[in-house]
């Protein structure tokens, strides 16, 4: 290290810059903007490093064994003008400062007027090259009053100095005041009661560790960590009771967000909640609101303070609080499958003994489309009529137990709840419907190929077209063949078309998405195109998946004009358009084929045309044999011989058909009280079923496919 005089500079602009001549910084190896250490050789002090910037001086005629350094720097690292100190490269930079603690030097400040100063920090210390070190004087001047703040405490014991960043925290106290200064403590966020949600609850375990505790600035001093949380899907899936458990955890101050509602910064860690209605665009005073909430938005960068808010959708809310420094995490809480299903009706159910496990299970299978609210409702409904059954509603815990032949001790009263059976879950589900989303439900189907009767050539495209991509990609990739991207079945009502789709669901093991055409097409202008949209974002967030468009020609018709073709044009670009749809297989069914639009048709859309005819004699025989075999049947000669006769006597029956026939035969033999079914049963249900399927409707698919051909 090399000495030098101080002496006193030019400007106090940054003040924690030591000019040196050009020649001194070449002997110093520094070069403008490095890290210097200053020690006085005087008192040789081996306290607090006292670091500085490196600059070099302007002008000419200045020493090469002259530092000039500000009045400020002078001051607060306790120099004198002619003191002679050294000055050597620092090995390590400035730290950042994560908290300022300032001190009032003159007056009482109110708990108000101090959270204001803390927010005037932060707009005015903040930028390129601020700095801040222990014991600095600082004069504020807000509105017509001008005061002084000391620097008390910059979280940083090895230096004076500190680096102020973004994420610099600032804390105002009165003289003799010792704040709580946050020190980063994990908010010990453990949700109960929520099944189904285990991925989303750990997404906002990690946002809420992240902003209490960020690693990452260690690394990256640009780093901010996510301050708001959007969490939106249906109505009913838990975006407000995660919300209200998240509300629950040991935060210092939990605001329920409005305008003009005061958010004290000084309290933290906290928590925002801003009230529903608030996100909406189109609410009274939206801007006046839109404003506020930007502003609070900039007021808590860097303070561990988290926002969350809830929506239906995304685009429902404004759309500038849709950026990395607003709600910079969108959550969907989806519409659960038949697992989280079960996961919330166990944590609802919570071990109680009214519902044993097997009638949990038949509710989440037998509940798709359900929301937890759905859930909630079917469980309570199914309760309920469970007392009503057996006559408790209304009786005492005592007398409930009583009923059920349960005996107490007398100390402590010992309640049984009913057991549910599946009867009342038949009655409760005709009560409980789900609430939304009806049109788009994502599944894993348990339909399997051998449900199917016949059908053979059919299965077999089916799996050519999905599963050998998934299983043999590799393969496909060696010949140039690309996947396919869709396939149309058509053909009369009641072939299997529907069924053929879960079993390939099934069988490939992809998600499922079921959609009604004709539920898609709203009568307000851009929503059902929307909704298309909205279907092939969840299958490409939920791929390997099929999308079943069940009745297809109700929103993909030719001919179509004004928002119907809008909506026809949106599933072109789905299936065809920039995006690739990856590991998503789209399935249309139609029972008109002709009103289909042509667009359609062509490879890179619907690459195959199916038809799905009804079952040939030997399709009927297995679907026979498959209903028969399992129920109580009485045959004439053997069940072989019976099922040959009964396939003979139903050409040209659906296959629909052919299972209401087993099921109309199961009701003349329950009928006459009866044991088993008789050949009779089913030879009487053939004659009184009619078909459905004539031979025009037969000609006109032949004489359309012929035509499509040429």
């Amino acid at each position: 290290m090399s000495s030098f005089i101080v002496r006193p500079s030019n400007s106090d602009k940054d003040p924690f810059r030591v000019r040196l001549t050009a020649v001194s910084m070449l002997s110093l190896k520094l070069k403008p903007g490095d890290i210097c250490e200053l020690r006085r050789i005087d008192d040789g002090d081996t306290g607090r490093k006292k670091l500085a910037i490196a600059w070099e001086a302007s002008g000419a005629g200045m020493k090469d064994t002259v530092v000039q350094t500000s009045k400020l720097l002078q001051e607060v690292y306790g120099f004198k003008l002619s003191d002679k100190i050294t000055i050597g490269r620092s090995l390590r930079p400035i730290q950042d400062a994560s908290t300022v603690v300032l001190q009032c030097c003159d007056g009482e400040l109110s708990e108000s007027s101090a959270e204001d100063y803390s927010v005037y920090a932060k707009l005015t210390l903040r930028g390129k090259d601020a700095f801040l070190v222990s014991d600095q004087k600082i004069l504020f001047k807000l509105g017509d009053h001008d005061r002084e703040f000391i620097v008390k405490d910059i979280s940083i014991n090895e230096d004076m100095i500190a680096r102020v960043t973004q994420q610099t925290r600032f804390h105002v106290t009165n003289a003799g005041g010792s704040p709580e200064v946050y020190e980063g403590a994990e908010i010990d966020f453990q949700p109960k009661g929520l099944g189904g949600l285990d991925k989303e609850i750990a997404q906002i375990q990690d946002i809420v560790r992240d902003l209490c505790c960020p690693s990452e600035q260690n690394h990256l001093p640009s780093y901010e960590p996510i301050q708001g949380i959007l969490l939106y899907g249906a109505k009913g899936t838990g975006k407000t009771e995660l919300i209200s458990q998240l509300s629950g955890a040991e935060w210092s101050v939990v605001t329920y967000w409005e305008p003009g509602s005061q958010v004290q910064i000084s309290a933290q860690p906290q928590l925002v909640i801003v009230q529903p209605g608030y996100l909406v665009p189109n609410a009274a005073g939206s801007i006046n609101v839109t404003s506020k909430l930007d502003s609070l938005f900039r007021q808590i960068r860097g303070s561990p303070t988290l926002i969350v808010g809830e929506a239906r959708h995304p685009n429902d809310i404004n759309q500038s609080f849709r950026a990395a420094k607003r709600f910079g995490c969108e959550i969907e809480l989806p519409i659960p499958s038949a697992v989280q299903r079960k996961e919330i009706l166990q944590a609802f159910h919570n071990g109680a003994s009214a519902i044993d496990d097997a009638i949990l299970q038949e509710m989440a299978d037998r509940t798709h489309g359900y929301v937890g609210d759905d859930l909630y409702s079917l469980m309570r409904q199914t309760i309920k009529l469970s007392y009503d059954r057996l006559g408790l509603r209304g009786l005492s815990p005592n007398e409930s137990s009583k009923v059920n032949g349960e005996v107490s001790d007398g100390s402590s009263p010992k309640t049984t709840a009913p057991i549910v059976t599946v009867e009342d879950l038949d009655q409760a589900l005709r009560y409980v419907r789900p609430s939304a989303l009806q049109e788009i439900f994502l599944e894993k189907p348990k339909v399997r190929w051998s449900d199917i009767g016949g059908q053979h050539s059919t299965k077999r495209q089916l799996q050519n077209a999905v599963q050998r991509p998934l299983k043999q990609a590799s393969r496909m990739a060696e010949f140039g063949l690309r996947p396919k991207k869709g396939l149309l079945l058509y053909g009369p009502p009641g072939c299997s078309k529907t069924l053929l789709v879960r079993a390939l669901a099934a069988e490939a093991g992809t998600n499922f998405l079921a959609v009604k055409g004709a539920e898609l097409i709203s009568m307000y202008v851009g929503e059902s195109e929307r909704a298309t949209r909205e279907v092939f974002r969840k299958a490409r967030a939920a791929s390997p998946s099929i999308i079943f468009f069940d009745e297809i020609d109700a929103i993909a018709s030719r001919g179509r004009q004004g928002s119907d073709l809008n909506v026809l044009t949106t599933l072109l670009n789905e299936m065809d358009g920039f995006e690739e749809l990856r590991n998503v297989f789209i399935v249309g069914a139609t029972n008109k084929p002709e009103n289909i639009d042509p667009a359609l048709m062509r490879p890179g859309r619907f690459d195959n045309v199916v038809y799905v005819g009804p079952p040939d004699y030997e399709a009927r025989k297995e679907i026979f044999h498959k209903h028969l075999s399992v129920i109580p049947y009485q045959p004439d000669k053997s069940l072989a011989e019976d099922v040959e006769k009964f396939a003979e006597d139903t050409t040209g029956f659906s296959g629909a058909e052919v299972v209401a026939i087993c099921q109309e035969a199961g009701e003349f033999a329950f009928d006459t009280d009866r044991d088993s079914i008789i050949a009779e049963d089913v030879k009487e249900a053939i004659r009184t079923t009619p078909k459905s399927i004539t031979r025009e409707m037969l000609s006109h698919y032949e004489m359309w496919n012929a035509a499509r051909m040429r």
